[in-house]
């Protein structure tokens, strides 16, 4: 039982990660070509997730940014007893939904809705580490209610309120043996919910580019009354096992502080972006989880993670009036610690690159196209289960956006 409820936590935990973890982080195509570095900048509606202080900066009334990520994840698992077995993931496509309604020169509100984390991978069912993970399911959404208020003509701030609702399933095998079949199963079911606020600050500063910083505060993530079903479960152990029972469990998800710089150049068709994030990890010290079945004892689980560190560069390039080209490249530092890396999520320190494009067709239309990749290779364990491997794992990401404005259009004399 301790297993299949610590990798249920540590899952939903890691998909929210920045600094680190399985976090989707694709929410512009804009920002996804410059290598996600988008806090100094902020100059489409995906500020609303970026940088709520940019949306004060946007031209017209009405600032609408649809886009959907395709991401193609590839990982492989090599232990001392099997050469290779390959993660059975889907292609995942989060969507990213952004509006930002522009009441004054000075004033806006915008509201943005997105899958910031979720997961669908699978191994065999008999496979080595069974007891550790078969099947995983996440998805989630968070709305964004925001608002930005131009102070003058150098700083802007921006503040918002995030809900996220998410529902999960986890198949796993439970190292106990029948007469019919070598191991019991567990399958976990539930939904979560989480509050939070993200705040923004971009200032302008003539010849000398542009300083952004936003804030993502801590979520409190409740889990009440998910579903626990165990079958192929001995007789003499139905108390600790029961057929159905229900699990509660309340956890804190890190706060994420972002700074970013971006400066023009070469007559403004250069930009250059630099983003650094802090994901305060510490947070995720320990799991605990209380059964509504009185045989069923209190799990106490360590996971000890860290607070860690992302580094990007991004660029921008005007090559005419309809067509920008993009280009970034980044360092993610993990916050899972060796003895705490487990194959549903192999976890490691990352660089990865990006590329991008933009076509704009008129005012009022323009496409964004991105893709991101990054390969790693790493040897790690789960001291816990005795587990370790050597994981490979390719992740590449298509993004695809299209921005809409219309509306009056708000010059830059109007908040002189």
């Amino acid at each position: 039982m301790k297993i299949n409820t610590a990798v249920l936590i540590l899952t939903l935990l890691s998909f929210n990660a920045i600094g680190g973890g399985f976090q989707i982080n694709t929410q512009g195509a804009k920002a996804l070509g410059m290598g996600g570095c988008f806090t100094g900048l902020a100059n489409d509606a995906s500020s609303v997730y970026f940088n709520p202080a940019g949306m004060s900066d946007l031209k017209f009334r009405h600032e609408i940014y649809a886009g959907v990520s395709i991401i193609i994840p590839q990982v492989a698992v090599q232990t001392a007893a099997v050469n290779s077995i390959n993660q059975n993931s889907p292609i995942a496509t989060p969507i990213e939904l952004y509006y930002v309604f522009k009441c004054t020169d000075k004033l806006s509100f915008g509201l943005g809705i997105n899958n910031q984390f979720g997961a669908k991978s699978s191994y065999p069912d008999d496979w080595e580490g069974k007891y550790i993970i078969q099947e995983l399911s996440l998805k989630s959404y968070l709305f964004q209610p925001t608002a930005s208020y131009k102070i003058n003509d150098y700083l802007n701030i921006g503040a918002g309120f995030v809900y996220g609702i998410g529902t999960f399933e986890l198949k796993q095998a439970v190292p106990l043996e029948t007469n019919s079949t070598p191991y019991g199963e567990a399958q976990l079911t539930g939904k979560g919910n989480a509050m939070g606020y993200n705040l923004g600050l971009l200032s302008h500063l003539k010849d000398y580019g542009s300083i952004g910083i936003s804030y993502r505060s801590k979520f409190q993530l409740k889990l009440n009354n998910g579903d626990a079903t165990f079958t192929n479960i001995p007789d003499g152990v139905r108390n600790l096992f029961p057929p159905t029972t229900t699990f509660a469990s309340s956890v804190t998800l890190p706060a994420v502080l972002c700074i970013g710089i971006s400066k023009e150049f070469m007559d403004k068709k250069l930009t250059v972006t630099i983003d650094f994030w802090r994901t305060f990890w510490h947070t995720y010290d320990t799991l605990k989880f209380t059964f509504s079945d009185t045989a069923t004892p209190s799990i106490i689980s360590p996971r000890l993670y860290q607070d860690v560190n992302f580094f990007g560069l991004g660029a921008a390039y005007k090559i005419n009036k309809k067509i920008t080209a993009r280009a970034g490249a980044f360092y993610d530092f993990s916050p899972i610690k060796d003895g705490y890396v487990s194959p549903e999520l192999p976890d490691g320190d990352t660089f990865g690159w990006s590329v991008g494009s933009s076509f704009k067709f008129n005012e009022t239309f323009a496409f964004d196209l991105s893709f991101l990749n990054y390969n790693i290779t790493m040897t790690r364990s789960f001291t816990e289960k005795g587990f370790t491997a050597k994981y490979h794992k390719i992740i590449s990401v298509i993004d695809v956006g299209i921005n809409v404005s219309f509306g009056k259009k708000f010059l830059k004399k109007d908040a002189e």
